[in-house]
């Protein structure tokens, strides 16, 4: 009788994660490629645009990888059942309402983005909201607003200033 048998809690997480993390790593990494040799085209520069496309894509390839370095960990490490779809249908849901708010709405990159980040903290998070509100909220608006300065400021991008006089 196989350990799996014996033991259900024995049971091999699925392969998807891995499957989906090394295609994240991949598509990452030849758009790296791709955004390394558009920016050495024009030479790198502190400020401007074309390092804004190395920097986002440097990141995805650092967290696609830590992505996948969990997932075979997960892979190899006994698990008890498999992972619930509710918390990815609600991300994306906040995904798709945060891209919506951002096009059609005059709220403005800072105050949707900290919406958005903080909706996702309390998805993600499985501690009481009176435990982390002040610490969420705090992540929340400097994550926003300091990526709004850095790319309106620094990178010359324009991005949506809404209500707020930023």
């Amino acid at each position: 009788m196989s350990e799996v048998a014996q033991n259900p809690g024995a049971a091999k997480a699925a392969p998807g994660p891995v499957i989906a993390g090394g295609l994240l790593f991949a598509v990452g990494a030849l758009l790296l490629v791709q955004a390394l040799s558009l920016a050495g085209d024009r030479g790198y520069a502190p400020s401007g645009p074309a390092l804004a496309p190395v920097i986002v894509t440097g990141l995805w390839v650092l967290v696609s990888l830590a992505y996948l370095a969990e997932s075979i960990r997960a892979r190899a490490t006994p698990t008890g059942t498999g992972g619930s779809w509710r918390t990815p249908l609600l991300l994306l849901v906040a995904l798709i309402v945060y891209a919506f708010v951002l096009k059609y709405t005059v709220t403005g990159y800072v105050l949707a983005t900290a919406a958005f980040v903080l909706a996702s903290a309390r998805l993600l998070s499985s501690r009481p909201v009176r435990e982390v509100i002040v610490r969420d909220l705090l992540v929340a608006v400097g994550l926003s607003t300091g990526i709004y300065l850095l790319f309106t400021r620094l990178l010359g991008i324009v991005l949506p200033a809404g209500v707020l006089p930023l």
